[in-house]
């Protein structure tokens, strides 16, 4: 049968708020305070891929198509002294080799921007970042994996957030900053809903008059309204002072008071908070941060390890905090391949901005995927404190880059269901608030990537994730293997192929599994 194509359906007031910051982002560029170089990079993406189970269903269920993806794509950068700006946004459109059946998108929107603007010197600034992207519900079920057109356990999540500030130094004495922040989260009517936030928050710090003894002082509220959970606050405050032992060596102590409104489970839900701390950094290249204390909800820990060395760059990190979902999305994504290649990268290109620009041209000649492993974040509209460990390892070579990570994580809920919602598809009798709110995961990943020419190279990428919920004892297992190779086939012409497997645990009564074979060749085209 002939392919239909089928074009995105979204009404102008879902595409409203979504668009409301990149149109922030654009009268920045155009402002005459952030007059600079910028770029604009139109390209397009052809692929096709065959799948023996397009919708990610039991095997009994599955069916097999070719897949034909569309992807029109626009990217705008810009360095200058007073704006800093990367956007890139593209639409993907799939097409079927036979009837679209449910379970698949017709088609897929993605969007990540950041802006960064100087409007006056030393006094008044601007942030704005927005995002677009297809995100899992649940962490039971199937996992993104490089199948836009899957939409099984998955819906569009768009966020935007604009925050205007003040910032001043008062010489040499100290630094002061007042920030208004609006931001927004919208998944439609799955589970989690839309909601909006409002934060005010001030901080003065010591400035660098203060060598030996150095002190800072923190507060900030929060005002959220959300369609499922409702309207909460957050307010927090706190104090610091800092000793510098010696040029390695700095120990801190913190004493604040945290406050939040939401329906308590058990226990309370404010009261004050310490901790004792140091930053210790041996050598330019080695810092360790740590902390221990004490808060409403009991002990309190962080750590922050980082070391690199000419081929190496490793990260050990732990912290744990009261969060939400929303919240989560708002956050950037905590171990990227970017920013593990600008540590390889910086032993040898010493230029900031040319090392983004060698960066971005690694991954595109290579076909590299934009975070290497990450805690899915279920949909929930309670508050909860998650634990969380990660840790990475990058090594490079004259001809391979390696990438290790390990990703832990503890959800416990602390406040009542608010209208949480059932997940599509889930076992009779449980709810999205009962598996995603009191979980565990954790998972390992490789990416490995041979460059076998100047031109292009070969990469294998291997994951596994594993869940359990506490509240109900029901466990997951999700993995992945993708072996591809990409070739920069001319200046802006580039092919790439992929073979990837998927399989892991459905959430179908009995338990079943499900598993994807498919196979996919690619061409880019940028203008």
């Amino acid at each position: 049968m002939a392919k239909r194509w089928a074009a995105p359906a979204a009404g102008p007031r879902r595409l409203a708020a979504p668009v409301a910051a990149p149109v922030a982002m654009l009268l920045l560029l155009l402002s005459p305070q952030c007059r600079a170089d910028w770029k604009i990079k139109p390209a397009v993406e052809l692929r096709e891929t065959y799948s023996d189970n397009v919708q990610l269903t039991t095997d009994e269920l599955a069916r097999s198509q070719f897949i034909t993806d569309l992807a029109p794509s626009l990217s705008i950068a810009n360095n200058g002294p007073r704006l800093k700006l990367s956007a890139a946004f593209t639409t993907h459109l799939f097409a079927y080799s036979n009837d679209r059946i449910p379970g698949t998108n017709s088609s897929q929107r993605q969007l990540a921007a950041d802006a960064r603007a100087k409007l006056i010197e030393d006094l008044l600034f601007f942030d704005a970042t927005a995002s677009i992207d297809q995100r899992a519900i649940s962490a039971f079920g199937p996992q993104v994996a490089n199948n836009g057109y899957a939409g099984t356990n998955r819906t569009e999540v768009s966020t935007w957030r604009l925050s205007p500030y003040l910032a001043h130094r008062f010489g040499s004495a100290a630094t002061a900053e007042l920030r208004y922040a609006r931001d927004s989260v919208k998944s439609g009517d799955i589970g989690l809903g839309d909601s909006t936030g409002n934060t005010v928050s001030t901080s003065i710090s010591s400035g660098p008059a203060f060598r030996t003894i150095g002190w800072g002082l923190r507060a900030s509220h929060l005002a959220l309204d959300s369609t499922r959970g409702g309207e909460s606050t957050e307010d927090t405050a706190s104090a610091q002072l800092n000793w510098r032992v010696s040029e390695k060596l700095s120990l801190n102590a913190n004493r604040g008071y945290d406050k939040y409104d939401y329906k308590a489970l058990e226990g309370d839900t404010a009261g004050p908070s310490y901790s004792l701390g140091l930053v210790w950094s041996p050598s330019r290249r080695t810092q360790l941060q740590a902390s221990a204390g004490k808060r409403y909800y009991g002990n309190s820990y962080m750590l922050n390890a980082t070391h690199r060395s000419r081929h190496t760059v490793w990260n050990v990190s732990y912290n744990d905090a009261v969060t939400t979902t929303r919240g989560e999305f708002l956050r950037p994504v905590s171990i990227d391949t970017a920013s593990l290649l600008d540590g390889l990268f910086s032993a040898t290109i010493s230029d900031p901005v040319a090392r983004q620009q060698a960066v971005d041209a690694y991954i595109r000649s290579n076909g590299l995927p934009a975070s290497i492993i990450q805690n899915t974040n279920s949909f929930s509209n309670r508050y909860i404190l998650q634990k969380q460990f990660q840790a990475s390892a990058a090594f490079n070579t004259a001809k391979t880059i390696t990438v290790l990570s390990l990703n832990a994580t503890r959800r416990n809920a602390l406040s009542m269901p608010e209208a949480a919602g059932s997940l599509p598809g889930s076992l009779p009798g449980i709810g999205l608030d009962s598996l995603n709110d009191n979980a565990k995961q954790a998972g390992a990943a490789l990416s490995f990537n041979y460059r076998i020419s100047p031109r292009g190279g070969a990469n294998l990428i291997v994951s596994k994730t594993r869940t359990e919920s506490l509240a109900t004892g029901i466990k997951d297992e999700q993995m992945l293997l993708s072996l591809g190779m990409a070739r920069q086939m001319q200046k802006k012409l580039k092919g790439a192929v992929e073979l990837r497997h998927v399989r892991g645990n459905a959430l179908t009564p009995g338990g079943r599994s499900y598993r994807e074979n498919a196979l996919s060749a690619s061409l880019s085209q940028q203008f």
